[in-house]
């Protein structure tokens, strides 16, 4: 170190009043020592000020006495040092204050010379907060990893020029990537080569580019997601995102039991539509060979009943003939009923539109029900505008819509009990039909299974009345073909209630007859 007075030219300034206007008001920590006792000559008040020491307390002792260094071994290193290398530079040491704080400092040593003898000149600057954000770099890198490595996703992140920057241990499962393969700095389209190359990813032929350079074409849309199979039999779902600094994202996720359950799915449907497709064509080929018999039947039992070629003979044989006649007409009910069913659900149901007076169809429908034996005894009334009610639909299925619900209230009614129907026209020109009786009723449970097609009410199921449970399903499938809707209420030995609801753009307006 050079002589002080030789440092200023213009005046003479003693030697300790310079060391101690620098040592007073220096920022820099400084510190002088005998290199053979150790004691402290000198401390700046920068050092005093950090390790909350008085200048009195520190001059004169030694920092053993003090026990300011937190390591004593590194304090050895640092004599070793300083003996065999006369400066040492960048030493890292921890020393403990007054107050028991322990702060970090970047120290470098040198021997000196003043008034001809050796001294030990310390300076340095405090690191501890610069170790505390390198120790929180660290520690949240550390977090970064153990959080990716928890993750069951596949984890990747590529710099805005597609080098690796960090992945996890489940990305590298996927691939069956070494860890050399995926260091921090590997080229991603690299890492795409290689799936390719060990058939790693099955990939066709004309979709190889596209893998290659998924993640450079992020930069020319949004984010997306696409779905990789591996050779392993896995399928994993890649969602690749750009950060607003140009960094590349992909978190992929395994999702084979999705994918075998979404083809266990498709293959269900297909078979369905098989099977659907193969009752059709049954039913449709079945209805001629069914229907030409009956037909047949019918017509012969007609003309025995009817005695149209002279006398039976015995009594009884008419009543069976009226037997064989009535069963060969509700078989033939229940076939038509069964391909109307198959028709609708398949989509081929077609309806013969044309403009019907409403009021009119219920007066044939209830003709035709008020014959039935079995309401004989009933109270049936009917209630209906005045006016004309017009309507855009298919007679022959307004008819049959119709005498399915009134078939059922006449028959799951007592003797003594009540059959309503009701015809509305409301304001807006909507329309509505209400068909309500006082029968056995069903539970609120079993409502959707009487809707369903061959489904029954478990109250209705233990009664003698024959039927495939086809009238209700198919009367709100045919209601719905005319854009309407079927409701049901009901409720166990007090009735129940159907109401047919239909748009106002299936009303007529009178005037355009």
């Amino acid at each position: 170190m050079p002589n002080p007075e030789s440092l200023f030219t213009d005046f003479k300034l003693d030697s300790a009043e310079l060391l101690e206007a620098i040592f007073t008001a220096s920022g820099t920590y400084f510190v002088i020592t005998d290199p053979q006792t150790g004691l402290i000559h000198a401390i700046s008040d920068a050092w005093l000020k950090t390790l909350k020491y008085k200048r009195e307390e520190i001059v004169g002792r030694t920092s053993q006495e003090l026990n300011i260094w937190l390591g004593p071994e590194k304090r050895a290193e640092m004599i070793r040092r300083i003996k065999t290398d006369k400066t040492v530079n960048r030493f890292h040491a921890c020393l403990r204050g007054k107050d028991g704080s322990l702060h970090d400092f970047s120290v470098s040593i040198q021997s000196v010379v003043l008034k001809k003898k050796n001294y030990l000149l310390f300076c340095g600057y405090d690191i501890t907060e610069e170790i505390k954000v390198k120790n929180s770099a660290v520690s949240s890198r550390k977090m970064l990893v153990d959080a990716l490595e928890a993750m069951s996703e596949g984890f990747v992140l590529y710099d805005p020029n597609g080098l690796l920057v960090i992945c996890n241990s489940k990305f590298k499962e996927f691939y069956h990537y070494s860890d050399d393969e995926t260091k921090q700095g590997v080229v991603g389209y690299e890492l795409g080569k290689l799936d390719i190359e060990r058939g790693t990813v099955i990939v066709a032929e004309e979709n190889k580019a596209d893998y290659l350079n998924r993640r450079a074409d992020l930069a020319k849309g949004p984010p997306q997601s696409t779905f990789v199979k591996l050779r392993d039999g896995r399928y994993l779902l890649l969602s690749d995102r750009v950060t607003e600094d140009g960094y590349i994202v992909s978190i992929q996720k395994d999702i084979t039991d999705i994918k075998e359950a979404e083809f266990a799915m498709m293959r269900a449907r297909d078979e369905a539509h098989i099977a659907n497709n193969t009752k059709s064509e049954f039913l449709a080929h079945m209805s001629h060979e069914l229907r030409t018999p009956l037909n047949s039947i019918l017509g012969f039992t007609q003309v025995m009943r009817d005695e149209l070629l002279g006398d039976l003979g015995h009594p009884r044989y008419r009543e069976y003939i009226n037997d064989v006649h009535h069963s060969g007409e509700h078989l033939l009910n229940l076939i038509n009923d069964v391909l109307d069913i198959s028709k609708v659900e398949s989509g081929k149901f077609e309806l013969n539109e044309d403009v019907l007076d409403l009021k009119d169809t219920i007066s044939a429908c209830m003709q035709i029900i008020r014959g039935r034996q079995d309401a004989a005894t009933l109270n049936i009334k009917i209630t209906v505008p005045d006016e004309k009610i017009y309507f855009r639909g298919d007679e022959r299925i307004m008819r049959q819509i119709l005498l399915n619900l009134l078939t059922n209230a006449v028959k799951f009614t007592p003797s003594d009990g009540k059959v309503l129907l009701d015809l509305k026209k409301n304001s807006d020109h909507s329309i509505k039909l209400i068909i309500s009786d006082t029968g056995c009723g069903i539970e609120e449970n079993d409502i959707p299974v009487v809707l369903a097609p061959f489904g029954q009410a478990r109250i209705n199921a233990r009664t003698a009345h024959e039927g495939t449970g086809l009238g209700l399903s198919l009367s709100k499938m045919l209601t719905e073909l005319h854009d309407g809707t079927l409701g049901l209420t009901s409720k166990i030995n007090k009735g129940t209630q159907v109401t047919l609801s239909f748009p106002a753009e299936r009303y007529v307006d009178p005037a355009s007859i």
